[in-house]
């Protein structure tokens, strides 16, 4: 017989823990713990209602096929400009997802599901990084994909010019198997985009000089469509499945959201300078799961030096979270919260980090650059950083004037002393909190109809 058999035989500790016949599991022992049913699976291509409505500040939609458990849904679009040939296009850091404003799930016009721009920003800051990696291509973020934007030289038409964009839509419906959208059984479900109110984002640089000659540039979007990815059961599966889900009269479900705070305008601190403070108290009367927040300068940009802070995450200092009287988060440094504040109850002392703003530079001990999803911050209030399920949440409603401080990081001649450069100083920024909410959603048993969504 083995001798650690022999000595772990002898061991109190072990024999004491053994009596837990419940816990005892034999890893070698065959068992088929969980199966999924075989099923069927379709990805489609669904046309907008209003094909025409592709300028900024309009709202498109596409109304689903009543047809399956919607997985995932992706908008898909192409970007036009003008050929040039002394021109190529450039963007911020963020791409294409500077051409979105919002995007909708409604039920006979009653918006159920929704994400603006900066709530996007917060749910791409929560994906693995394979999973941002792909995002950012699809969107053309971080330079990923650019050698496309000089098609415009050699063109001879618009047509020529085309880039093609895809965005995955973030939201709660296309997380998780069991919140997934049935649409044989639920009244119709309409997906409504809409586009910024401007589309200045996308300039024009010289492509023959080497300084910085920047201008307008005028792009078309065309050809916009939703790829939707659906699950197909055999009719006696989805009929007992709904029969599973309302069979015993209304299904409420916990589902999740986004709900975005009114902006919080401030100016950047001069070089040298401490850097700005910028306060914030939440109106919201959600439970929250998470608060988010981020700092931008979506002012217009003439350099390369601006275009590399534009519409971008900017690296925050430090953070205080305060409520009736009581500091919940205590000056708390934004890079701790970047690097270990998204835990989890797996393994491991830390979750998840929301990497790229962290990385060290060759030429010195540099943080990273701006724009990184390191600078999207959370504040996670339940256990886990999963939203596959609730794992606890905050009041808002119960709690007296609950206040964000926030202190950007100091500037000096050579940028941020985390990473952006000093072209931001002075000029005025925006900081976007965003709360991802709980709610209830209840589906009548017999239309179908999504009747209510309880907040708090």
């Amino acid at each position: 017989m083995s001798i650690a058999i022999q000595s772990n035989a002898q061991s109190a500790l072990l024999s004491s823990l053994d009596q837990a016949q419940a816990a005892l599991i034999n890893p070698f022992e065959y068992a088929i713990s969980k199966r999924i049913k075989a099923h069927g699976k379709t990805t489609y291509r669904v046309q907008p209602t209003n094909a025409g409505a592709t300028t900024a500040g309009t709202t498109i939609s596409w109304d689903l096929p009543k047809s399956g458990f919607i997985r995932s849904m992706t908008l898909k679009f192409e970007v036009e400009c003008a050929a040039d040939a002394t021109h190529k296009l450039v963007t911020p850091a963020t791409g294409f997802l500077n051409a979105i404003e919002r995007v909708n799930i409604e039920s006979s016009s009653r918006r159920i599901l929704t994400m603006d721009r900066a709530a996007i920003m917060c749910a791409y800051s929560d994906l693995g990084k394979e999973q941002r990696d792909a995002f950012e291509r699809g969107l053309g973020m971080h330079g990923k994909g650019n050698a496309r934007y000089t098609a415009n030289s050699a063109a001879s038409s618009a047509a020529g010019t085309s880039i093609e964009v895809f965005m995955p839509l973030l939201l709660s419906c296309c997380d998780a198997s069991n919140q997934s959208l049935q649409t044989g059984f639920l009244e119709p479900i309409r997906v409504s985009i809409t586009w910024a109110s401007s589309f200045g984002f996308a300039r024009k640089r010289d492509s023959n000089a080497n300084n910085d000659v920047y201008a307008d540039y005028t792009i078309t979007v065309v050809k916009p469509e939703l790829i939707v990815d659906s699950i197909l059961l055999p009719p006696a599966d989805e009929d007992a499945t709904i029969a599973a889900n309302f069979g015993s009269g209304p299904l409420s479900s916990l589902v999740y959201d986004y709900e975005s705070e009114t902006d919080t305008n401030a100016t950047m601190s001069a070089l040298n300078a401490e850097g700005a403070s910028i306060t914030k108290e939440i109106k919201s009367t959600a439970c929250a799961t998470d608060i988010y927040f981020w700092v931008e300068d979506d002012g217009s940009y003439t350099s390369d030096a601006l275009l590399g802070v534009n519409r971008v995450p900017l690296p925050v200092e430090s953070v205080s979270l305060s409520a009736s009287g009581q500091t919940i988060y205590d000056n708390i440094p934004a890079q701790f919260l970047g690097c270990f504040g998204r835990r989890s109850l797996r393994d491991g002392f830390f979750g998840t980090a929301a990497s790229g703003g962290y990385e060290a530079k060759p030429t010195g001990d540099d943080d990273g650059e701006a724009g990184k999803s390191a600078y999207v911050y959370r504040l996670q209030l339940g256990l886990d950083n999963s939203k596959q399920f609730d794992s606890g949440a905050l009041s808002l409603r119960e709690l007296n004037s609950p206040t964000l401080t926030v202190k950007m990081a100091r500037l000096s001649p050579s940028g941020f002393r985390r990473t952006s450069p000093d072209a931001v100083a002075t000029r005025a920024v925006k900081m976007h909190v965003v709360i991802r909410k709980l709610g209830l959603q209840v589906v009548d048993s017999s239309s179908g109809r999504v009747t209510s969504l309880l907040s708090n």
